[in-house]
């Protein structure tokens, strides 16, 4: 795929893009059919532009999942003045959430929006394949398709348990599709994402033809892996762990502390990333609101200031831990020059500062919140933690001790283990096991991984004071979505 191709579509894309569809009243946009396009490159245009749509759903998720994946935990304080971000997104600290909160319906409806695109995108090559007629890249543009779908559905899995399953464009106006059971969902889409992963360029390639925001084959690898985590088949968490650090496509090079620069979009620490940007010089507008939503109230004045470190969270740094300096943002602190003068609350995200130099290229004010900056959603120290999870779960310490380590090497720097972040030696799994627990919060602290952790370790009930158990380890079903299906859809446990 050229670069230009992916340069137009963005623009194509975002023009198609509608914000915040609802799949129960979707209708099909359009069928493609033979006579809309006589050549190879506007068919498949039309392919790319539905996933390109796709694609735009998760970058417009940060409202919601700043409220659910982060301000739900003991990692993130919401930060600012009390009640901004309104009464809905404030309830999260508390979990005093109901089905009836509009963040739910925000992050439910933009997931069915990518899935829809995705059906759409799956239709229209299947018309292709059935008329005899020929893409380029036929295969890849299938497996992103499927991509995009199950991802969806892991992330929908994740946060709200049974959902309505959707695999074809929906053909009748208020149609609703059956709600199935969590482990019917992943017994459909692994083996499609396993399909998809052989049919998917490398992290490598992808970037070298300027295309990087797409779906590789690690990132198809890593939501596989992830659904066995979560189903606690570790043998096949491990599996598909290992063949993404074999593959040699992503390894721990870049610096903690630089990870989230521009610089470092699509890098080697990069699985999935959200592709997101601003230069107003080229006319791209293809922006988002994470930087806006963490970066430091006050002066400078970078954002809102939510997902804060909490002070939980930051006492349980280890001493030295230069990943401490790197994740947390204080009042008083010198950024480049400018020192930091908090509004209210004084601890801010150090993870979404945008350096300086990212702020005054292609035509940026120095206000404009880090609009550019993109969602590193799945990073490959996400990757090895799991494999080092994996592996000590299943009696192989020495294996999961090596993929600890390579993580502490490379927070360590430079300093030595003798001083710094000492190599863990235990012999005890249960000792093992909270230290590599331990290791995951602060290694994807105030990223989207916390909340969900903590109930899948049964220990939301030991961390959240809130937590209700039987009812908090799942999100509500959107009350508007129950009441849509005359009852058919099932709410969850305690709403």
């Amino acid at each position: 795929m050229k670069t230009v191709i992916y340069t137009t579509l963005i623009a194509l894309g975002l023009s198609m893009a509608s914000c915040g569809d609802d799949f129960l009243d979707t209708m099909p946009k359009g069928t493609y059919h033979s006579g809309n396009y006589d050549m190879s490159s506007g068919q498949e245009l039309m392919v790319i532009s539905k996933l390109f749509d796709g694609y735009n759903s998760f970058r417009e998720q940060t409202w919601p999942i700043t409220a659910m994946h982060c301000h739900t935990t003991d990692n993130s304080h919401p930060g600012g003045p009390a009640g901004d971000g309104g009464t809905d997104f404030c309830q999260f600290p508390t979990l005093s959430y109901t089905p009836a909160n509009s963040q739910f319906t925000s992050y439910y409806s933009s997931h069915y929006n990518a899935i829809t695109k995705a059906n759409e995108a799956l239709e229209m090559l299947a018309d292709i394949e059935a008329s005899g007629q020929k893409i380029e890249n036929f295969d890849q543009l299938k497996a992103e398709a499927l991509f995009i779908r199950g991802v969806s559905y892991f992330r929908l899995c994740q946060a709200f348990g049974a959902v309505p399953y959707v695999d074809r464009v929906m053909e009748k106006e208020g149609e609703i599709a059956d709600q199935l059971p969590v482990a019917e969902i992943h017994a459909r889409y692994l083996p499609e994402l396993v399909w998809a992963a052989d049919h998917l360029p490398s992290r490598r390639d992808l970037v070298a033809s300027g295309n990087g925001g797409r779906a590789t084959r690690n990132a198809a690898l890593a939501v596989i892996a992830k659904t066995y985590m979560y189903d606690k088949d570790w043998a096949n968490c491990l599996s598909y762990t290992g063949q993404i650090i074999a593959s040699g496509d992503n390894d721990l090079s870049t610096p903690f502390s630089e990870i989230w620069h521009e610089e470092n979009e699509f890098g080697p620490e990069s699985v999935w990333e959200i592709n997101c940007d601003y230069k107003p010089d080229q006319k791209i507008d293809m922006w988002c609101q994470w930087g806006m939503m963490c970066g430091v109230r006050g002066f400078p004045n970078f954002g809102y200031g939510h997902n804060a470190p909490s002070a939980d969270l930051m006492a349980d740094f280890e001493d030295g831990d230069p990943r401490y300096a790197a994740t947390v943002i204080e009042d008083g602190q010198d950024l480049e020059g400018d020192i930091v003068k908090a509004s209210d609350y004084t601890f801010f995200n150090g993870k979404t500062y945008c350096p300086k130099s990212e702020r005054t290229v292609y035509g940026r004010e120095d206000w404009c919140y880090g609009y550019w900056m993109n969602m590193r959603i799945i990073r490959y120290a996400d990757i090895v933690l799991m494999h080092a999870e994996a592996a000590c779960e299943l009696g192989q310490l020495p294996e999961a001790r090596e993929k600890l380590e390579m993580v502490r090497a490379r927070a360590r720097g430079d300093k030595s283990p003798l001083t710094c972040l000492p190599e863990v030696r235990t012999d005890d799994r249960d000792e093992l096991r909270e230290i590599i627990h331990h290791e995951r919060r602060i290694e994807l602290a105030l990223e989207y991984e916390r909340f969900f952790d903590l109930v899948r370790w049964d220990e939301a009930k030991d961390r959240l004071p809130d937590f209700v158990t039987g009812r908090h380890e799942l999100f509500p079903i959107p009350q508007s979505e129950i009441d849509k299906s005359n009852g058919k859809l099932k709410q969850n446990s305690g709403y």
